[in-house]
């Protein structure tokens, strides 16, 4: 569905970004000519995000490579109004805004979820620590790649390796709010059976009767032979 725009990356303080080619593609020009435009215009869009115009290289078939310029919802609504308003540029301009608006609640979704679920690690990590359970200091990390894998049915070292997180950073900043709430439902499962006084295989036990609550696909990286 959301086709027209992206983010900027898939942490939790992405920017929803479009690009000037595919409003070129929809509006039906071209690609050097929305350039033209962004350039004649390059300082009133600079200043819709904060003094930048962000830009990548893209490779031509000929083996050389274009400019295409990266923007954000004001950007893109801003470089809109330079163009001939025809029936095309109107209907474009009204599916891009709901698609902006889309990913933006998405985004605001995803850092509701990622701050519920710091506060659900902080008790979760506190009820290990009081229960009996001990994994020769292990026991939260344990208890961490089982809820992963309970929640989203992926391992942790998997999710990391799929998504390119950075060792150190946290998960929970590259989880879709659908993915967090998962992993945020398990966690509250797993404090919940430390409470009564399961051990780590009987709470492993009792979390598979129910299955994995939001299941991934992930695109692995493919290995060279």
């Amino acid at each position: 569905m959301n086709d027209l725009v992206f983010l900027s990356s898939q942490q939790v303080d992405a920017t929803v970004l479009t690009t000037a080619d595919t409003i070129a593609d929809y509006a039906g020009i071209s690609h050097h000519s929305i350039n033209i435009t962004v350039n004649k215009n390059a300082a009133r869009l600079k200043r819709a995000n904060r003094g930048e115009l962000l830009f990548k290289m893209t490779p031509l078939s000929s083996g050389q490579k274009a400019k295409t310029y990266l923007l954000n919802q004001q950007q893109a609504t801003l470089l809109i109004t330079f163009l001939k308003n025809t029936p095309r540029v109107a209907d474009f301009k009204e599916l891009l805004v709901a698609q902006f608006y889309a990913m933006q609640r998405e985004l605001i979704e995803r850092q509701a979820q990622f701050e519920l679920g710091k506060q659900f690690s902080k008790s979760l990590h506190a009820t290990i620590a009081e229960s009996q359970i001990k994994m020769h200091g292990h026991e939260y990390s344990t208890f961490n790649r089982l809820i992963y894998k309970q929640a989203l049915g992926v391992d942790t070292t998997k999710l990391r390796k799929a998504r390119d997180i950075p060792k150190g950073e946290a998960i929970t900043t590259y989880l879709s709010s659908d993915e967090a709430e998962a992993v945020r439902l398990v966690k509250n499962r797993v404090e919940v059976l430390l409470d009564v006084g399961m051990d780590y295989q009987q709470i492993k036990q009792a979390l598979q009767i129910k299955g994995v609550v939001y299941k991934v696909t992930l695109q692995l990286p493919v290995k060279n032979e």
